[in-house]
């Protein structure tokens, strides 16, 4: 018995007759050729803006320079070796003295920030306002294909289901989208930060009373018992 050859548009009424959305069936698509199926996903800055107005928070990561954030230093660091403009060797080594002395510096391989494979071909551990910069996505591990054979096929059934130019399949055979608030420096050093603004505290106010200084009890109560901590 010879095999039945049914048009696109036949297929596509039969899956949506037994219940399938247009993305399961993209989905399926994907999967028929190999292709990898974060597909409803292309972490460029208009889905950062968004995720930012989900989450409630500032529009792009506070800690996004190479002085608040080892992540961001040793992502940024990273790609002068990976063909990126480097930071001045003077400044690198600055750098990198004050954060491995910061207990936020990363303690295992595994948690750190890495460039490896053949020709740098697997990106991982990176901060995604890093990786915007210099991808044009904000991911934090991304994975080039693994040679032109790989690519070249991907780009071909990339074409069949005529995917959109923006689509990073293009260009990637894998990635981790990723917002600044799920990176796991950034709790941390957002409490630092708080406490930080707590130390600074001001203890003398200048108050509209009779003096035109007051004393804030409160205050001075807190950095006592932070004094005696350390002491202790």
């Amino acid at each position: 018995m010879g095999t039945i050859e049914l048009s696109p548009p036949y297929v596509l009424r039969i899956f949506r007759q037994f219940g399938f959305t247009d993305n399961e069936i993209e989905y399926l698509n994907c999967l028929s050729y190999g292709l990898s199926t974060k597909m409803n996903i292309i972490p460029n800055l208009r889905w950062y803006f968004e995720q930012s107005t989900l989450k409630n928070t500032s529009p792009r990561c506070p800690f996004a320079t190479v002085r608040s954030c080892p992540r961001f230093y040793e992502s940024l660091s990273l790609l002068g070796d990976a063909g990126s403009t480097k930071i001045p060797e003077k400044e690198d080594k600055k750098l990198l003295k004050k954060w491995k002395k910061s207990p936020l510096w990363t303690a295992t391989k595994e948690q750190a920030t890495s460039i490896s494979g053949y020709e740098n071909n697997h990106f991982g551990n990176f901060c995604p306002e890093v990786s915007f910069e210099r991808f044009g996505l904000f991911a934090t591990d991304l994975d080039r294909y693994a040679d032109e054979i790989d690519k070249d096929l991907a780009h071909s059934n990339l074409s069949k289901i005529k995917e959109t130019p923006d689509d990073w399949r293009w260009f990637w055979s894998n990635i981790q989208p990723q917002h600044y608030s799920e990176c796991s420096f950034y709790s941390v050093l957002l409490s630092l930060k708080s406490n930080s603004q707590d130390d600074h505290e001001d203890i003398i106010e200048l108050k509209p009373n009779c003096y035109g200084i007051g004393i804030n009890i409160n205050a001075l109560i807190r950095k006592i018992k932070q004094v005696y901590k350390k002491i202790k």
